[in-house]
């Protein structure tokens, strides 16, 4: 049988720690060749609203160590509207209801067969933070204790929380455009941790003296500098137009989620049109021909894997550049939401067959 599961059975089982205990051999894997990735492609054409484009982004992702092979697909209307001065990446909710559309397809690798479907949301929240988080495990001074972050929305609150459980953690500074949003993000975050969050009310009080940057926005114009970096700091972002191209020149040590970018596929023309096509999670193309070109550095799998060096003196900087979501991502987790969802009787069955067939491709 097939298994039907919700966003809810999933946060009732997919625990913050369990996320971590199969996204750390995932990476490994990935960094010794033993689990594989499919780079993610985002097909746009024009959308239903002035300016909106209709985004299908697919991935994969194999693990062979858990026998699954992971597909994740997401039916978006993207929009790029300024918001408190920045262009913004900001996703309408238009399917019924006011939703959003986001699935994961788990596979079998023994069989072929498809043993789960599932919302792509909380699991694409959780495997964001908790991939940043073991970048600072592996690349942050061990004793780093101050958290500067930037942001108070939904990437926001796992990267705390998962830095948090990584991370001998004890001050947070949270600072985003909006004062309401930052202290009630604060308010809610404080009782959830041993650390005391705060809001603060200019973006370089959240850097000074911080141990570790952690960058969670939505914005397409880079805005952390060089001058806000001091040594010894680890930085970690969710997109590549976060960071300023002189800050991530004075970053000593940079590694990526993937070398490979994602890939824009549009109809002729439209390039022109659409805010990111030269930039965000595509290129940057004022990074090439220079060191912060990320094509050319280490990813985290292969650091993870001991194939790549790590932080060699307190003083360094490191960075790790997050701009990209991996497909392995959601087969590492799919695999251990499955096997718990089976354990607890979660979700609804749904016959194998229905997704099989006679014919073949």
């Amino acid at each position: 049988m097939t298994l039907i599961l919700t966003n809810e059975e999933i946060e009732s089982c997919f625990t913050l720690e369990e996320c971590f205990q199969v996204m750390e051999p995932a990476f490994i894997d990935l960094g010794n060749g033993a689990a594989a990735n499919l780079p993610r492609q985002d097909l746009l054409v024009p959308g239903p609203l002035e300016g909106s484009y209709h985004g299908l982004k697919a991935a994969g992702g194999s693990m062979p160590r858990f026998g699954v092979t992971a597909a994740r697909l997401t039916s978006d209307i993207v929009t790029w509207p300024e918001v408190d001065g920045e262009r913004r990446r900001v996703k309408v909710p238009l399917a019924m209801g006011n939703k959003y559309v986001g699935l994961v397809f788990l596979f079998s690798t023994a069989t072929g067969e498809l043993l789960a479907i599932f919302p792509d949301g909380l699991v694409q929240a959780i495997r964001v933070g908790v991939t940043n988080a073991l970048s600072a495990k592996y690349m942050a001074r061990p004793e780093s204790s101050v958290l500067a972050l930037y942001g108070s929305g939904w990437q926001a609150r796992s990267g705390l929380l998962a830095m948090c459980s990584a991370m001998p953690i004890r001050e947070i500074r949270v600072y985003s455009p909006t004062p309401d949003h930052r202290r009630r993000f604060a308010d809610e975050l404080n009782g959830q941790v041993e650390a005391e969050v705060r809001s603060v009310d200019a973006p370089t009080d959240a850097a000074h003296d911080a141990d570790i940057v952690l960058l969670a926005t939505n914005a397409l114009v880079p805005f952390f500098p060089a001058d806000w970096i001091h040594d010894g700091m680890h930085i970690a972002t969710v997109r590549s137009s976060e960071m300023t191209v002189d800050a991530l020149l004075r970053c000593d040590r940079v590694v990526v989620s993937s070398r490979e970018a994602a890939r824009l596929v549009t109809l002729p023309g439209e390039e022109e049109r659409i805010p990111e096509a030269g930039e965000g999670d595509y290129r940057r193309e004022e990074l090439r021909g220079t060191d912060a070109d990320w094509s050319g550095k280490p990813e985290l799998g292969e650091l993870m894997a001991g194939k790549a060096a790590t932080r060699e003196s307190p003083a360094e900087v490191t960075c790790m550049l997050n701009y990209v979501g991996l497909g392995l991502q959601f087969a590492a987790a799919g695999a251990r939401i499955y096997e718990l969802a089976r354990e607890r009787g979660l979700g609804r069955e749904l016959p194998t067959e229905w997704f099989s067939q006679d014919l073949h491709s």
